[in-house]
């Protein structure tokens, strides 16, 4: 590995960690300015989209799994880190590095389940609304689960790269 490649690493990992943020405010934005107007619509006008809900329902399902891949960017994911600050250095740094190891192998496999469910939905040709084919809303599974795959793989390489008492070497 050359000493250029954990910077590289870094710098696409900082790229994606801010196109998703980007992603993150606009389909918040998008999301917020839709719902107040399909309750001003309902409430006073008597009138609303009827597929509006479940547009709704799948912008909250792609913010949750963009904020889960996002959380695992900023390493403020749902962990138990009880045993790397009761174990000594060496012996924390194999634990914390093996659980990384674990989530990267976790997500790889959900990453094939949820890519194998989508193609599943594709074949199956559904529609969700708005001639919009339910497959495409239900990419984010699988998008999130490569993104949270790459993070983990990357924290285990740059775990690996600074080393047990945290110094890049």
């Amino acid at each position: 590995m050359s000493a250029s490649s954990p910077s590289n690493l870094k710098k696409i990992s900082q790229f994606l960690g801010n196109l998703e943020k980007w992603v993150l405010v606009l389909l918040l934005g998008f999301l917020t300015a839709f719902a107040l107007a399909q309750i001003i619509s309902r409430n006073f006008l008597s009138v609303g989209l009827v597929w509006g809900d479940d547009l709704l329902r799948h912008g909250v399902l792609w913010i949750s799994f963009l904020g889960a891949a996002r959380a695992t960017l900023e390493r403020k994911h749902i962990r138990i880190d009880l045993l790397p600050r009761v174990l000594p250095v060496r012996l924390s740094f194999i634990a914390d590095f093996m659980c990384c190891l674990i989530s990267f192998v976790v997500c790889l496999l959900l990453l094939w389940a949820s890519w194998n469910f989508v193609q599943g939905e594709r074949l199956a040709g559904d529609i969700a609304f708005a001639s919009i084919p339910y497959w495409w809303l239900e990419l984010i599974f699988p998008i999130s689960f490569a993104l949270m795959a790459c993070r983990f793989c990357l924290n285990c390489i740059s775990g690996l790269v600074r080393g047990p008492e945290g110094v890049e070497r």
